[in-house]
């Protein structure tokens, strides 16, 4: 849904700047076929432009921002959390709002109001229907199906209908008839339909239904040319406009005769033609779409930091409740894939909760060994397991051994955990590989050199081995600012 909901404000942002420069520059043309064609093409490349890519080596400010706030975790030392004090807390700070799926929030918000635009549209087309079924109906030699009904409703056409009152069609039949016919010849009702389940995806999205507004009046401005082409009389066929601009529309999805301003109507029919040399205005569109483009580029997410790269050590305390310190290990810089085991991914799993929550339930389920107090071990457990799926917890192993009761300990742990939140990749779940080392320290202890040397000798090192997780992560030369 996250990848899905990005995709949509791509295209919508997309779509506010390509209606700006519609806006700016075409509106006033009497280019009407031109203009339409222009306006068509702006709607599908809006929807295709969040695919494209420009590499611009750069790194972005989000990636800029995620990159220093992982230097400086690396250059501190852990931070334990502070204990609970009586000091006033205000209720912003209460609120736990990292634990808020805000996600699903914007998720459910987006599909509220495209099921409300749906059932309008549906609705629309039903209302059509049951018009034109309980009207008189009579075709025309060119295939037209003329309907007549008893209604308010100003004329209107709806692909080979032309619908229109009794009283309309005595009054003015064959102008009617004219302007109608032109909509239907002109393949406009194709194109309402489109723009409608454009305008319906991006409901959110003002730029999307001005530029259907925009539409609509070149439907008309081009059918108004076309009748007065066919030899009607302009100052008799504006009367009509004007009358016809108190009747009552049936609704948003139809040709209808008083859709748009009837004074824009008017001024563009007697405005001088535009010079065909305004096509060239539409090259315009090609830096916009470039810009666009870059934007998205930049804006695109690359390697995600992971929650996988968090350490939680327990420390074991006589008289108090243990305590939890974190530490953020470099991800690794590419997405590797081993099978169907990736390493990173663009959503990466999650603990139900988030990364607190797992905190908690490490801190409530780790229990130091007695025995292993007892013997004074102590040191840094990392177990790696897979995420699958459906969220469970598969293939957990050690990656680095303490003790025995250590291990034994913090697997034990890991596979008590609940089902997690998959991770995606392009938006299908996938199986993950995570990392979660797990120190076990006693009162006032350190791990001691001898200790350290111990467990690298426990870790296989035959060949050229690869690890992924060492006790002293490789560094850029000169430290994250040289990197950046």
């Amino acid at each position: 849904m996250y990848t899905f909901l990005l995709y949509i404000l791509k295209v919508s942002l997309s779509l506010a700047a390509f209606y700006m420069f519609y806006k700016l520059l075409c509106s006033r043309d009497t280019l009407h076929r031109f203009n339409r064609c222009l306006l068509l093409f702006i709607l599908a490349l809006s929807a295709v432009l969040p695919f494209m890519y420009i590499d611009l080596g750069i790194i972005s400010h989000e990636a800029a921002v995620e990159i220093g706030q992982l230097g400086a975790m690396l250059e501190d030392e852990p931070v334990e959390m502070a204990a609970m004090t009586d000091t006033p807390v205000s209720l912003w700070q209460r609120i736990p709002w990292q634990l808020i799926p805000w996600r699903m929030i914007l998720g459910g918000i987006y599909c509220a109001g495209l099921l409300v635009c749906l059932a309008h549209f549906v609705g629309s087309l039903l209302s059509i229907a049951l018009l034109i079924r309980r009207s008189k109906r009579r075709v025309m030699a060119d295939g037209t199906i003329l309907v007549a009904h008893n209604k308010a409703y100003g004329p209107f056409s709806w692909m080979r209908y032309v619908i229109a009152s009794a009283q309309d069609l005595d009054e003015n039949f064959d102008m009617i008839l004219a302007h109608e016919r032109a909509h239907i010849r002109l393949g406009h009702s194709w194109d309402l339909l489109f723009v409608q389940l454009c305008a319906t995806a991006q409901w959110f999205n003002p730029a999307a239904w001005l530029l259907k507004r925009e539409l609509e009046a070149i439907h008309e401005y081009e059918a108004d040319s076309d009748t007065l082409r066919q030899g009607f009389d302009a100052r008799q066929y504006q009367l009509r406009l004007f009358e016809e601009a108190v009747g009552v529309k049936f609704n948003t999805i139809t040709n209808n005769f008083n859709n748009c301003s009837t004074k824009k109507r008017i001024i563009m029919m007697m405005k001088r033609q535009t010079s065909p040399w305004a096509r060239m205005k539409a090259l315009f569109v090609l830096p916009v779409a470039f810009v666009a483009v870059t934007v998205i580029s930049c804006t695109s997410p690359k390697e995600k930091k992971t929650d996988a790269n968090q350490e939680v050590v327990q420390q074991s305390q006589p008289a108090s409740a243990p305590e939890i310190q974190v530490v953020t290990y470099a991800p690794q810089p590419k997405e590797v894939e081993q099978g169907e085991v990736f390493q990173v991914v663009e959503e990466q799993p999650m603990f139900p909760g988030g990364m607190e929550e797992m905190m908690k339930f490490l801190q409530q389920n780790v229990k130091y060994p007695k025995e292993a107090q007892d013997q004074g071990k102590q040191g840094r457990v990392i177990v790696q397991f897979v995420v699958n799926k459906d969220g469970s917890i598969s293939n957990d192993t050690i990656v680095r051994s303490v003790d025995p009761l250590l291990d034994a300990e913090a697997l034990r742990v890991v596979r008590s955990m609940p089902n997690w939140t998959p991770g995606k990749q392009r938006g299908k779940e996938v199986r993950v590989r995570f990392t979660l080392p797990v120190a076990f320290r006693l009162d006032g202890g350190t791990e001691s050199k001898s200790a350290e040397v111990k467990q690298v000798a426990k870790v296989p090192t035959q060949g050229e081995e690869i690890f992924n997780v060492v006790e002293q992560m490789p560094e850029y030369p000169g430290g994250v600012g040289e990197l950046m």
